[in-house]
């Protein structure tokens, strides 16, 4: 016959690091500001900014540049190939950009890749300055590749395409 035994229930969660024995567990001096937070160099404008103009935005409201980016090189290549209307860059490129992917998307450069779609193979993102991102991206289009170079500046709290380079 069976005898029922008493075990301990198993604990369902770790120590807290408080509640440890360990010598090498020690109190640190608590630091307003972490060091890996350091100030960003603000951005210099050519002339004031005014109430009407687009209004920079620092990177803390942004989002994160890479995805962004990838999202945004996506679109700029297959409004170049005619896969995308180019007026839906409209928000987030400048005036120039947009006029620049424009006149590029009606050339013969282009033209005889639109049956295949551009591949982003890989993209780098720095940011030099705070609420600035500079971008670098190399693409495949058929069995070639170029590269695409953008600037990035936060303006309206959101990310906008002022300079971009198509190779």
């Amino acid at each position: 016959m069976l005898h029922p035994r008493v075990r301990r229930v198993p604990l369902l969660e770790p120590p807290y690091d408080d509640e440890r024995r360990a010598a090498h567990l020690r109190l640190m001096p608590q630091v307003e500001e972490l060091p890996f937070e350091e100030a960003r160099v603000a951005r210099v404008f050519k002339r004031p900014v005014e109430f009407f103009d687009p209004q920079p935005t620092s990177r803390r409201e942004l989002p994160d540049p890479h995805p962004w980016t990838t999202r945004f090189v996506q679109a700029v290549l297959e409004a170049l190939v005619g896969r995308r209307p180019v007026a839906q860059l409209q928000e987030w490129t400048s005036a120039p950009v947009l006029s620049g992917i424009a006149q590029a998307a009606g050339g013969r450069r282009w033209a005889r890749f639109a049956g295949t779609r551009p591949t982003i193979r890989s993209v780098r993102v720095s940011e030099p300055v705070d609420g600035v991102a500079e971008v670098s991206a190399v693409v495949q289009r058929g069995e070639r590749c170029c590269a695409v170079a953008a600037r990035l500046e936060g303006l309206d709290g959101r990310w906008r395409c002022t300079a971009l380079q198509v190779g």
